[in-house]
């Protein structure tokens, strides 16, 4: 796959339908080897492609009668029951043939010999320093469980914790999903502010499916994949860092191995099994865990950012679509006509941005500024249009008219329709008998 994009690009570069320098960002390679591939492509063309050793035998590689040596001998009795290092061992000691423990591993492996123990190899982690100020950065996850006993179903728990204090800020929702994340950080921003980062696992809430898969018109027009939340951050001016693994934000992964523990039990002692008794709750247990659990940064200066008002909160930390305006100055979403409020002027044909907040209202924006407002979603939101649009109270076309009795004809009523006697004279008119009538 990788020939064949450096073979595409030589191609368009070829016929100067792109230049050397955006060659060179779509291959990853400076201008200057830019250049000596397309010299080397209009000598050789696509077979200059491929780099000159593939398919050669390296000057180093093992003789393949040392090989079949090393083969015979560890399918023996004597060594069969060795593992990869032990055999690499005994094999420098007994019968004078040195090699490294991999090029054994690899010999066995390509005969079907599998090392008779298994062993995980170690993993180097280094542990990571607080950060200084609160505010630095907030890790957030979330953690479905059976919260409310083994006999309810299961829901999800999003949890915020700061880096630097271990303050815990956290929401029930159903399952883990975009506006879930949103509304936590809605309660986080007006008493908080913003936070300069945020450090979560690599779920396509955060990151968009098609990062690494942007078609090459794509990458040219300088498309940049990104989820609704990354949007959110980015337009909050909050740096998204993706983990690689749990252990990279262990602080919220251990917050969820207490809370399992402790939150549980308390949730059942208190005989709670629905989600918004669940966040009631919350807010006093998440107070005595503070007090409990918080510590002091190493810098008493918060680093959190002011918070922006609250239009352009509800404007950035809810779901933005992009809709084309009809000429009766309304929107399609999810298979609905929504009319552009109270609009002073037309915006038939432009652009505008349909915003709905998390807590339901929906707004209309055009270059930054509300033109409108539309109707408020009543339920739980969801991430697709389509399932937004049912939250939507009833269209007032689609409500049947009222019943009207005796119903008046509107306007002057018509004349009967009169067909002229045989012998009209019309039907003589210009001396020729007309019998079509």
């Amino acid at each position: 796959m990788t020939d064949q994009l450096t073979l595409h690009v030589l191609t368009q570069l070829n016929a100067a339908s792109i230049t050397a320098s955006q060659a060179a960002v779509l291959l990853d390679r400076s201008v200057r080897q830019i250049r000596r591939k397309l010299k080397a492509y209009h000598q050789r063309a696509a077979s200059s492609v491929p780099h000159g050793n593939r398919g050669r035998k390296p000057p180093n590689a093992i003789p393949e009668a040392l090989v079949a040596q090393v083969v015979e001998l560890a399918k023996s009795d004597t060594y069969s029951g060795c593992n990869n290092h032990h055999l690499r061992d005994l094999l420098a000691e007994d019968e004078g043939i040195n090699l490294a423990v991999s090029s054994v591993r690899r010999m066995r492996r390509g005969a079907g010999l599998a090392s008779p123990k298994k062993r995980r190899p170690p993993k180097h982690r280094g542990r990571r320093k607080r950060k200084d100020q609160a505010g630095m950065m907030l890790q957030i996850d979330g953690s479905p469980h059976r919260w409310f006993g083994d006999d309810y179903p299961s829901c999800t728990l999003l949890a915020a914790i700061d880096d630097a204090t271990s303050e815990v800020f956290a929401l029930f929702r159903n399952e883990e999903d975009t506006l879930g994340y949103m509304q936590l950080l809605r309660d986080i921003i007006p008493s908080r502010g913003l936070p300069l980062s945020l450090y979560s696992d690599q779920h396509t809430i955060f990151r968009s499916p098609k990062e690494g898969k942007l078609s090459l018109d794509e990458q040219l027009a300088g498309v940049i994949p990104e989820s609704q939340f990354g949007r959110a951050m980015r337009q909050l001016g909050i740096r998204l860092i993706g983990a690689h693994s749990p252990q990279a934000k262990g602080r919220v992964e251990n917050l969820f191995g207490q809370l399992q523990d402790r939150l549980r039990q308390e949730l059942r002692m208190h005989n709670i099994t629905t989600i918004p008794d669940a966040n009631r709750f919350l807010i006093g247990f998440l107070r005595r865990h503070n007090a409990r659990c918080q510590r002091d940064p190493a810098d008493q200066e918060p680093a959190w950012r002011p918070a922006p008002d609250k239009d352009t909160r509800d404007r950035i930390s809810g779901l933005q679509v992009e809709r084309t305006v009809a000429n009766d100055n309304t929107v399609s979403f999810g298979g609905r006509s929504l009319t552009i409020g109270k609009a002073k002027q037309s915006y038939a044909g432009k652009r505008v941005l349909v915003c709905v907040a998390p807590d339901g209202p929906i707004s209309f924006w055009h270059k930054d500024q509300r033109i409108g407002k539309g109707p408020r979603l009543e339920g739980e939101l969801r991430a697709d249009p389509s399932a937004l649009a049912a939250l939507l109270p009833p269209d007032e076309a689609s409500k049947p008219a009222p019943a009207q009795s005796a119903a008046k004809p509107k306007g002057r009523p018509k004349p009967p329709v009169v067909t002229p006697a045989p012998d009209h004279p019309w039907r003589n008119y210009g001396g020729k008998a007309r019998r079509d009538l």
